[in-house]
């Protein structure tokens, strides 16, 4: 019998999305973080649509921006925050913002 067959089957939805970006925290180094009160509204509520799995062109689409100016917003949050990926950024503007 081999091991496989003995562990059921993991998958991402099982988990709590808090759960998953501990995980993702423990394999990844954070650059230093900048301030939450150096974040733009704009850079927030961009982040709260990001994280939500929102599309870049829906939420220049729903804020009535350009793409351009929500991936630029998308840029300075990621750096802003001090994470190294998209998803991290949504990870730990969860963390702050609820």
């Amino acid at each position: 019998m081999s091991v496989y067959q003995a562990v059921p089957a993991v998958r991402i939805e099982d988990f709590a999305p808090e759960v998953v970006c501990e995980v993702y925290e423990l394999g990844s180094h954070r650059r230093t973080a900048a301030a939450a009160s150096d974040l733009t509204n704009r850079q927030v509520l961009i982040g709260r649509l990001m994280a939500t799995g929102a599309k870049d062109a829906a939420i220049a689409r729903q804020l009535g921006l350009s793409l351009r100016t929500v991936r630029a917003e998308i840029s300075a949050l990621i750096a802003g925050l001090g994470a190294r990926s998209r998803f991290q950024a949504g990870c730990l503007l969860v963390r702050r913002f609820g």
